[in-house]
């Protein structure tokens, strides 16, 4: 079995286009390097026959040369009877339908688009696959194609199948330039529309006044009228190159001598019923004519007139035929016989004769109405009973009308009723009209009364008769006014206020209400509503009302008395009123400094312009003499009290609480009380609290601290945050000192422990440091005294000598056993040879005799004896 691989997004599609006839084709070439040129590729028919061998050929590539980019690698299966055919792609892109049939085996064709240089080398696929057998085309599409370049369409036969196909092109082959028709025969004046494809889709034609335009894919060709022969030519510059004779196509048409030529008109439609019609036949020169048309017309005029038409609408056929003696020529015209329109006038109602008018409607729309009392499709009722009529023409321009009967009936005599003229104040007026049973309306109307409270108006009175007429009339009722009254504008007033003169209008009018007397009005009766009652000359009684506001006295309040501290300000804020002044020049709601203990008088004004006075005492008490104490200079880590005096109570910044003590850190600050008295007022202090750091006592020295006596150690100071200094020895001695730097010695004579101690001071707090010095006592002075010594110089006990320790001084003899001093050994390192004058001494015993001083200032002695042997 074969593998086939999907390349390059090909799409393959089963389509229902119609299969195209087999044009006249080569056959596809048997290899790549011979394959066929597509000049056409609709209609293109193939076979995969038997006789086709397998052409391929491979190309190494890849990892190592491994892989195959020839023909035979890049196939999509195995090749068993290929053959070839090349294109020239137009576009990017190729498309073109395959039907496949006739199949011997049932497994249909392999299709492979691709390009390679010289048929040889690598092989770039477009396109890959198999097309089974089908009664539908099959979409075969690829892309990526350079438009111009040359490719290859390589059918095989699925496993070796034998069968049939037909190609349709889409897209993206470029054919050879063709036109249709090829071949045209036309009568002398006749026309032919040439249509130009393929090439590049740009197309000249030959120069030629026969031809409407010498440009573009359409042409219409009128040759001359002479029989005859006639090409006509069109050119493209970009036809397959593969093809020959691919930019040309030519057309060829033939004017044949048809014999004679008439033609036949009339003198148009017409409308049922409207007349004759004419007939019109074009001059044929030496001819004799013959018409025939509908209901048995004939006449052996070249122009026949007033015919009478048929009559029922349609549209009928005129023939003419022209006999010259040779072929006779015929021509038909037509004509329409127009229905006439459907009319109507309308259909109306009886109306009655005071009707303002009637608007008529016919149909269709369009029409005209006409008649008496007609004017612009309104019918006037004064006119009486009519009969109108309505015109109308269709499109066609036929014409109908109709008539319409409009019935007009007398309308009734109407009266409203008289009234005489009443107050606006009235009862209800009742309305009588005449004929009894009509309807009264407008403004103050209700049912058959009026009421005068509307005013003056015209009312009317409608009736409708049995006949369905209506008619109205009106009356008048006149209502006199109520007089203006006013009872006047008053204050506000204040309730202390005097008595206030009244005033209405008109003058005349007597005024009521409570706090009145007469024309005046007392405001202690306060807020009132008053009354002032007029009458007119027309009888009409009218009354006002005024409200007289009376505004009762602000109630006044200064506030309760104040105390104050001296240089405390004082706000002094009114109340009870709006407005509000005070006297020794104080602003109310503004802050003052008092001077001293005062009283204080405020006028406060309302909204109303009422006033009123409170006072106010304020006392000012003198401020306390507050104290915060010494400023103090103390050490870091040592705790302080700060305590106030001068008030009953203290606060403090800096977090302090008065009489509580606290360890400020280091530097100075400045430390702020508030005193406050028994009257509140308060005072302030300051105190400076200078922190500064603890010295730091520190002793060292590169001295030697322990020893014997006489030790001496000189003792550096490296104190910090000091001024003075001061040692103490341990030992008696003592030393004072103001610089760091300076260093102190001091020698330790006797045996000990001393604790010498550094106290470094900054005049305010100290510390000290301690360093030990031991001095050790000597151990007692030693001596040993050799029993025999051996001076043969065998390096081994060849001398006599003391050993000593703790020893810093010595006096030695030597005697001989006969007592005679032989030796002084008076130094520390003196040792005796065993010889006496450079000769050697007789060997037995001798004696020695010592006195020493040791390293404490002790004295020892000793003496013995002592053998010499050799």
């Amino acid at each position: 079995m074969k593998t086939l691989l999907l390349l390059m997004g090909i799409l393959v599609s089963f389509i229902g286009f119609s299969q195209p006839p087999c044009g006249a084709n080569p056959a596809a070439g048997n290899t790549c390097a011979t394959a066929t040129p597509i000049c056409e590729l609709n209609g293109y028919c193939g076979n995969t026959s038997a006789s086709y061998s397998a052409d391929s050929w491979s190309q190494s590539c890849g990892f190592l040369g491994l892989g195959d980019c020839g023909l035979t690698g890049e196939f999509c299966g195995s090749i068993e009877n290929n053959s070839f055919l090349t294109f020239v792609a137009s576009s990017s892109s190729i498309s073109f339908d395959v039907w496949v049939f006739n199949s011997q085996y049932g497994d249909g064709i392999q299709i492979m688009i691709f390009d390679a240089v010289n048929c040889s080398g690598t092989v770039n696929s477009y396109y890959c696959s198999q097309l089974a057998p089908s009664a539908g085309s099959q979409n075969v599409s690829a892309n990526g194609l350079t438009p111009g370049n040359t490719y290859y369409i390589m059918i095989d036969g699925y496993a070796g199948d034998v069968c049939d196909y037909v190609f349709a092109a889409n897209s993206g082959v470029q054919i050879p330039v063709d036109v249709t028709p090829a071949n045209s025969n036309i009568c002398p004046g006749g026309t032919v529309n040439l249509t130009a494809s393929g090439g590049n889709g740009t197309f000249n034609w030959n120069a030629s006044p026969d031809l409407n335009t010498t440009s573009g894919a359409n042409v219409v060709v009128t040759p001359p009228t002479t029989p005859g022969t006639y090409t006509y030519t069109v050119n493209s510059a970009t036809g397959n190159p593969l093809c020959p004779a691919s930019t040309l196509a030519t057309a060829t048409i033939v004017v044949d001598n048809c014999g004679c030529t008439v033609t036949a008109g009339n003198s148009g439609n017409i409308c049922t019923g409207a007349g004759t019609i004419n007939l019109t036949a074009s001059n044929v020169a030496g001819a004799t004519y013959s018409w025939t048309g509908p209901n048995g017309f004939t006449s052996t005029d070249q122009n026949p007139l007033n015919v009478t038409p048929p009559t029922t609408p349609g549209t009928y056929t005129y023939t003419v035929t022209a006999d010259d003696g040779g072929t006779p020529c015929t021509a038909t015209t037509t004509i329409t016989v127009y229905a006439l329109p459907v009319v109507s006038a309308g259909s109306y109602s009886p109306i009655c004769n005071n009707l303002v008018s009637l608007p008529l409607v016919g149909s269709p729309l369009g029409g005209v109405f006409s008649g008496v009392g007609v004017l612009a499709g309104v019918f006037s009722p004064l006119a009486g009973p009519q009969t109108v009529t309505y015109d109308y023409t269709d499109a066609n321009g036929c014409t109908n009308s109709a008539t319409a009967f409009i019935d007009v009936n007398p309308s009734p005599t109407v009266d409203a009723g008289t009234y005489t003229p009443v107050c606006l104040d009235a009862a209800d007026i009742p309305l009588v009209g005449s004929p009894a049973g009509g309807t009264f309306s407008g403004t103050g109307v209700s049912g058959n009364n009026f009421d005068p409270s509307a005013g003056t108006q015209t009312i009317t009175y409608n009736y409708t008769s049995g006949l369905g007429c209506s008619g109205s009339a009106t009356a008048v009722i006149t209502v006199n006014p109520l007089p203006t009254v006013s009872a006047g504008s008053y204050g506000p007033y204040c309730s202390n206020g005097p008595s206030v003169g009244l005033a209405g209008t008109p003058v005349g009018g007597v005024f009521s209400g409570s706090g009145i007397s007469g024309n005046n009005f007392n405001p202690s009766a306060g807020t009132q509503t008053i009354t002032y009652t007029y009458t007119n000359a027309n009888g009409c009684v009218n009354s006002a009302t005024t409200n007289i506001t009376v505004n009762t006295a602000p109630t006044v309040n200064a506030g309760t008395d104040q105390s104050v501290c001296t240089g405390s300000p004082v706000t002094l804020s009114g109340s009870g009123a709006v407005n509000y002044t005070w006297n020794n020049a104080v602003n109310n709601n503004v802050a003052f400094v008092p001077g001293s203990t005062q009283t204080y008088t405020v006028t406060g004004t309302d909204g109303n312009g009422c006033q009123n006075t409170d006072q106010i005492t304020v006392t000012v008490n003198p401020l306390p003499a507050i104290t915060a104490g010494a400023d103090q200079q103390i050490c870091l880590g040592t705790a302080i009290t700060l305590s106030g005096n001068g008030g009953v109570s203290y606060s403090w910044t800096s977090s302090v609480t008065n009489g509580n003590p606290f360890t400020p850190g280091l530097g100075s600050v400045t430390y702020t009380v508030t005193g406050t008295d028994a009257n509140g007022c308060q005072n302030t202090d300051q105190i400076t609290i200078t922190v500064v750091p603890v010295p730091i006592a520190f002793i060292s020295s590169t001295d030697p601290l322990v020893g014997n006596p006489v030790v001496t150690v000189e003792f550096d100071n490296s104190s910090l945050f000091a001024t003075g200094y001061a040692w103490d020895f341990d030992d008696g001695n003592f030393d004072n000192t103001t610089d760091v730097n300076e260093s102190v010695e001091n020698s330790f004579g006797s045996a000990g422990i001393y604790d010498v101690v550094l106290t470094a001071s900054n005049g305010i707090c100290s510390t000290t440091d301690t360093i030990q010095v031991i001095v050790n006592p000597f151990n007692p002075p030693y001596i040993k005294v050799p029993n025999v010594f051996t001076p043969n110089n065998d390096g081994d006990n060849d001398y006599f000598l003391f050993e000593m320790e703790n020893i810093v001084s010595i006096e030695s003899i030597l005697i001989n056993r006969w007592g005679n001093q032989i030796m002084e050994m008076n130094e520390l390192d003196d040792k005796w040879d065993g010889t006496l004058n450079g000769n050697q001494a007789n060997e037995g015993t001798y004696f020695y005799q010592y006195t020493a001083t040791g390293i404490d200032g002790s004295v020892i002695s000793g003496q013995g004896f002592f053998e010499l042997l050799r």
